[in-house]
């Protein structure tokens, strides 16, 4: 299967290249419902790489369709913040009109997790590498926990990082999970950072019910939960308009946050 995928990494290295071992950590990033090729994830993969002296794989989870809004997954890194714009409008135009069916069209376990068990981790082991870091962004941060949740993948996981993550919204309003995903708390196997919005609820800021199930999980030796500035909406790490100040401060401080916690 042929997948398109944006690598960086902090030395010369191609996608040829036989032995990855010697490179420095190993980071997949799980994307936003617009897709890997527009927005900051390019830019926030180069910075990560450069931080963490690592690679940095940024795969297609949404196999070329462009996500929930084809019209912004060009690769432009055009960051589209929500808020009061056509932006905002189209998005939850998209997902009221078609949201539902686009999103069931990638459940985990007859897309994403046979993308890691089949692809992915047999492509890492061909390069020498048998461990690797998680970071998603809103949809990708549910199939990160999803991943950490799934034994023929977490074992080779170290950890994962979270930002606004969209878990709630596919468990319980696209899968029907009614505890909205924060059961996944509960089974979850690895080390968990989660950087929330004021836009998630509360079960997935700090103290709240995802929180409490994590420091209650024994296979969960490390938990971080953390709430971006007020001004931040959720999207901001790869939608943020990177011309305003404020933006740029916190998109810093969420990736200097994860950075320290993949360094741990």
């Amino acid at each position: 299967r042929k997948m398109k995928v944006y690598l960086a990494a902090s030395s010369s290295i191609t996608s040829n290249m036989g032995n990855w071992q010697n490179h420095g950590p190993l980071i997949i990033v799980c994307h936003d419902t617009f897709g890997p090729f527009s927005g900051m994830h390019r830019k926030i993969a180069d910075e990560l790489a450069a931080q963490t002296q690592g690679i940095v794989l940024v795969p297609d989870f949404l196999e070329g369709s462009g996500g929930l809004c084809p019209r912004y997954s060009d690769e432009n890194d055009q960051p589209y913040q929500l808020g009061f714009n056509a932006f905002t409008f189209r998005l939850i135009s998209g997902f009221l009109w078609s949201g539902m069916s686009f999103y069931r069209k990638y459940p985990w376990d007859t897309k994403h997790k046979p993308l890691f068990v089949n692809h992915l981790i047999p492509f890492l082991q061909s390069k020498g590498i048998e461990k690797f870091a998680l970071l998603g962004f809103c949809y990708g941060s549910w199939i990160s926990m999803k991943a950490c949740n799934e034994e023929a993948v977490v074992k080779h996981v170290t950890c994962a990082v979270h930002y606004h993550p969209g878990i709630e919204l596919l468990e319980k309003n696209v899968f029907g999970n009614k505890d909205g995903g924060v059961g996944l708390c509960r089974t979850c196997q690895r080390p968990q950072l989660i950087h929330s919005t004021k836009n998630e609820s509360d079960d997935w800021k700090p103290d709240g019910a995802a929180h409490k199930l994590l420091l209650e999980n024994d296979q969960v030796p490390e938990v971080q939960f953390s709430l971006a500035p007020q001004n931040q909406s959720h999207g901001f790490m790869t939608r943020a308009d990177m011309r305003v100040e404020t933006n740029r401060v916190a998109i810093k401080e969420g990736l200097d946050l994860g950075v320290a916690f993949l360094k741990k």
